[in-house]
């Protein structure tokens, strides 16, 4: 903790410092109003079906029409679930229209006012068409058919004129297949329906009374409103502010309102007057308000969020999610500045390009001078340059620089110096902008079968990192990204693709600080999306220049990707890609594929020919590894491999037990053979929130090395030793009398995985007693080890009586601090668990224990009523064991141990259950206090209809209520920050579990 609150504050002077300029900066971060307008999208978690609705299934054949071949079918795919008993799907083909088609007919008694909602199982397809027709109106909605599958989904609100022809009907008119199944309409009133259409005009005006609007922190999600937790569709933020007082109107000044992302879609609004809209929710953007602005009364800020576009299987956290800002700065700015800096290996020495692009805003031309400082730890070199800019232009001034071999420090991920670019604009020998930028020297070369790190060649690991929190969603707090890369650097992470789309930039200069070298990849998923207009891709293109421009300057990004798993895409791959190239002429590129090993895509087709690293996601269902590898080599014998996703099928649940001793056997694959494959990296770090089919009950996909809330798997040790660039670490020889032991490190080869050298590591031996308390450590410097060398030995000494140590740790880490391999040896078994509470069930019981200093991992047994003892045959790193197989009503004597290398502690002292037919209530995965609300994550199962909670200021008066129908996360609104205890139980249709324990929230640093 005391590391991580180290590094945030760092972090925060770091951007504090990026944001010293002559700029007035006034962040608009914070509370926002939040409202959403009946009929501009849906939580299906609040739709209910009641006896006035209008329900047509697909069996209903008098209302049901059908164009085409469509087959019966009465299971959904992938679990998906289906009204009453059965859907109808078609395959499109990409040559077919919308003439084929289904269209269900409402039998309107009279005309009126409804919301119609539509609901089918899993259908591959990403963008089925939906039309309503409403007389001789007619609207059409798109809908990835991936996503919210068996949930009713809104399409609107509509007037149905019951004289006339009305229906909804799906279709598609590119391929993929299409299901069918139901549709069902619900009355409103007049009232509602004329609100609902009145009020998107009235929303964004100064004089709309907001007062009976949520509350909604900016950057943040809807997510966070229990009340919206699943809502999909268009939502509305209003901020009003005032300006400082010392902004006056000045002609020489510009105003702008900067959006760091909001997802997806967004239409600005100032003081009731449009400023623009922005089309893509992870890149930056920016309006000029200058005339919009009242300087001497509140201004409003009105924003409509859109996030009903679901383009993948992780979910869209609809909002404002990154921070807002105004800058006011002169006409003339640094609009960007680009620096590009070259190490000639041999001499040590490294050149300098600097592109700075000023903005000339004005109507007349302007004379600028321009003086770059480099520095690191002191000043080095100070770059110089003038020009003259025209009006209403953007203009690029070249800056070129040398530094000597002194002044050169190669970054690295085990070495990642930063050095620091301040760039000065001066008008007449005055300053009028400043921009500082950090950045780092280093070489990345590739050749047929290696990648080499300024003239290494590496093999690395690492992951991918789905840009969310089951809490904070995709907008990621710093403390978060912070506690992710602490993570992953411990899991052995030094290279990785990181994801579809532009990442907080935050995160970047995280990989930046912490050495992580990563490909950032534009968020395009599927060339189908109706947003794309092929062959053109506007919106592709501006993404990739977005993501680019902000981001060139970061030495931890290698490469671009221009798209992942897309079909028939090899045009648009070598358009962006050259793209790409003409932005940035200086990293790699490269398009994320799964389709180069088949037969179809070929080297004259496929745009693998292009790429500068093919990189690969190769999952079980492709076929052998080794097949795989051998065609993509063959087709490609000049490209080396990086996999840019492997993986494998969810885990069953969310438990932390879960583990894939597959990883290892993949890894084999590559592990002295096939040294093309320069990397990998697993899918996924992390857990993550997803609305597709076959998600868990508490709408995670699992299957991460941690889970939502950053709690490790057993996995995630198993990944540390895969990751490792060490084989094993041997330890001999160890004499308490000598006080001194032998230790070899076993160092993986040049053709192993990972492979790279070990350059200013350490070796650290710990020794703590049986309650986890240091009795002795010590450290000693490493020589460059490289994979080449085999192996290391040496020697370790201590001080000091240590004969009641229950266990030294061997640890090898690098200049950071960053643990590469580490080796526990225990002396004595550890102590017994206490068990601190058991909770009855149905036929079950849950034991909840305190875990132990050196236990590795924890079981337990029962005794029933005739004294046969039963030992659980499954262990647990978590710190509650369900027990199952019991009878109700019978009692049961419980008890509790633990393991480590030596062997079982003694059982815990006995307790008593007797399960009593009620359900075992949700796991408490994690609780904190933030922005004046309790955050609870826990366990959901497919049969929970609403969870309550009882919470209070003491654990003896938990005085109040709230109950809730979200899965697996909820939040409470409280007065303060204050410490709260809560307990929490589930409800089905007609059942509910017992009570939780009781726990203890306060506000953390997470």
């Amino acid at each position: 903790m005391k590391y991580i609150a180290l590094l945030i504050f760092c972090l925060s002077c770091f951007f504090c410092n990026a944001q010293k300029q002559t700029d007035y900066v006034i962040s608009l971060n914070g509370d926002w109003k939040f409202h959403v307008i009946d009929g501009q999208g849906s939580n299906p978690l609040n739709v209910v079906e009641e006896s006035s609705d209008i329900i047509i299934d697909n069996r209903n054949t008098n209302q049901v029409e059908i164009k085409g071949n469509w087959k019966l079918k009465t299971e959904g795919a992938r679990g998906s679930a289906v009204y009453q008993k059965d859907f109808i799907e078609r395959n499109f083909s990409g040559k077919e229209t919308e003439a084929n088609y289904v269209r269900f007919f409402p039998k309107f008694k009279k005309s009126g006012y409804y919301e119609a909602f539509v609901m089918m199982p899993f259908g591959t397809h990403l963008t089925a068409q939906v039309n309503v027709k409403q007389g001789n109106l007619k609207e059409t909605a798109y809908l990835n058919q991936r996503v919210r599958c068996g949930q009713w989904i809104s399409l609107g609100i509509f007037n149905f004129d019951s004289t006339q022809e009305n229906y909804v009907e799906l279709t598609a008119i590119t391929e993929g297949s299409v299901t069918a199944d139901a549709v069902l309409f619900k009355c409103i009133s007049e009232t509602a329906y004329l609100k609902a259409k009145n009020e998107p005009k009235q929303v964004f005006l100064t004089n709309y009374n907001d007062s009976n609007w949520f509350n909604l922190k900016v950057p943040g999600h809807w997510g966070m409103l229990n009340s919206y937790s699943n809502y999909v569709g268009k939502a509305w933020y209003r901020k009003t502010f005032d300006l400082p007082k010392d902004w006056k109107k000045n002609a020489n000044d510009k105003i702008r309102l900067q959006f760091a992302a909001v997802y997806h879609l967004s239409n600005v609004y100032v003081n009731g007057q449009f400023v623009g809209k922005n089309q893509g929710g992870f890149t930056p953007f920016e309006f000029d308000i200058t005339d919009k602005l009242y300087f001497d009364k509140p201004n409003l800020i009105a924003v409509e969020v859109d996030n009903n576009f679901l383009v993948g299987a992780t979910w869209n956290w609809g909002g404002i999610i990154r921070e807002v800002q105004l800058v006011k700065n002169q006409s003339v700015r640094i609009q960007n500045q680009y620096m590009n800096a070259s190490p000639d290996l041999k001499t040590g020495t490294a050149d300098l390009n600097l592109k700075v692009f000023v903005e000339n805003n004005s109507s007349i031309s302007k004379s600028v001078a321009i003086q770059s400082v480099i520095s690191y730890k002191k000043k080095l070199i100070t770059l110089t340059a003038k020009a003259t800019i025209a009006p209403n232009v953007t203009q690029e001034v070249v800056l070129n620089g040398k530094l000597n071999a002194k002044q050169v420090q190669l970054w690295h991920f085990d070495n990642p110096v930063l050095y620091h670019l301040n760039t000065n604009l001066s008008i007449d020998k005055m300053v009028v902008d400043t921009k500082t930028n950090p950045f780092g020297i280093r070489k990345i070369e590739i050749n047929a079968s290696q990648m080499l790190l300024n003239g290494e060649p590496v093999r690395l690991g690492g992951f991918n990192r789905v840009s969310e929190h089951r809490y904070w969603g995709s907008s990621e707090p710093i403390e978060l990204l912070v506690k992710d890369i602490h993570l992953m650097k411990e899991a052995g992470a030094n290279f990785m693709r990181i994801m579809h789309g532009t990442q907080n930039e935050k995160l970047i200069q995280l990989c930046d600080e912490k050495g992580i070298l990563i490909f950032e990849e534009v968020n395009v998923r599927d060339l189908t999306n109706p947003e794309f207009d092929a062959p053109k891709y506007t919106l592709p293109r501006q993404w990739i220049k977005g993501m680019i421009e902000r981001d060139w300057n970061h030495p931890s990004i290698i490469g671009w990707s221009v798209g992942n798993e897309l079909s028939d895409h090899n045009q648009y791959a070598r358009d962006m890609m050259k793209l790409v190239r003409e932005l940035d002429p200086n990293r790699l590129v490269t398009c994320v594929s799964n389709t180069g090993q088949k037969a179809s895509y070929t080297p004259e087709n496929d745009p693998n020919s292009d790429v500068d690293m093919i990189m690969h996601n190769m999952y079980a269902w492709q076929g052998k590894p080794l097949e795989i590898l051998a065609t993509l080599r063959k087709k490609w014998p000049n490209k080396p491999i990086f996999l840019s996703e492997y993986g494998f099928d969810p885990f069953p649940t969310a438990s932390l037990d879960n583990d894939r001793a597959e990883v290892t056997d993949w890894h084999n694959n590559f592990r002295g053979k096939n040294d093309f494959v320069i990397g990998a990296s697993l899918w996924t770090f992390n857990d993550y929130r997803s609305g597709y089919a076959a998600t868990s009950a508490e709408e995670n996909r699992v299957w991460g090395v941690v889970n939502v809330w950053r709690q490790k798997r057993r996995l995630f040790d198993r990944l540390k030793h895969e990751n490792s660039p060490l084989n094993t670490i041997e330890v001999t020889d160890i004499d308490f009398d000598k006080k001194s032991a032998q230790v070899k490190l076993v160092v993986k080869g040049p053709k192993d995985y990972p492979s790279f050298s070990l350059r200013n590591y350490q070796l650290v031996w710990r020794f703590k007693d049986n309650l986890g308390r240091i009795l002795f450590e010590n450290r000693k410097s490493l020589p460059l080890i490289t994979p080449s060398q085999g192996e290391w030995k040496g020697t370790i000494k201590w001080k000091g009586n240590l004969t009641n140590a229950q266990n030294v740790t061997i640890e090898v880490v690098n200049s950071l601090g960053y643990s590469r391999a580490d080796k526990v040896f225990d002396f004595t078994v550890p102590n017994s668990p206490v068990i601190k509470q058991i909770i009855s069930g149905d036929g079950k019981a849950r034991i909840l224990f305190d875990s132990v200093s050196g236990a590795t991992e924890y079981g337990a047994s029962y005794e029933n009523e005739k004294g046969e003892v039963v030992v659980l045959p499954t262990k647990t790193i978590a710190n509650y064991i369900d027990l199952e197989g019991l009878e109700n009503n019978k009692s049961y004597l419980v008890s509790v141990f633990s393991f480590n290398q030596k062997g079982k502690s003694f059982d815990s002292k006995k307790e008593r259950v007797t399960p009593n037919g009620k359900l075992l209530p949700p796991v408490i995965w994690d609780a904190f206090i933030r922005d004046k609300k309790i955050v609870i994550g826990y366990s959901s199962e497919n049969e929970d209809n609403l969870y309550e909670v009882h919470y209070g200021r003491t654990p003896t008066n938990l005085d109040k209520n709230f109950t809730t129908n979200v899965r697996g996360m909820l939040s409470i609104e409280i007065d303060d920050n204050s410490i709260m205890y809560f307990k929490i139980r589930r409800k089905t249709k007609d059942r509910e579990s017992n009570w939780s324990e009781l726990k203890l929230v306060n506000s953390k640093t997470y």
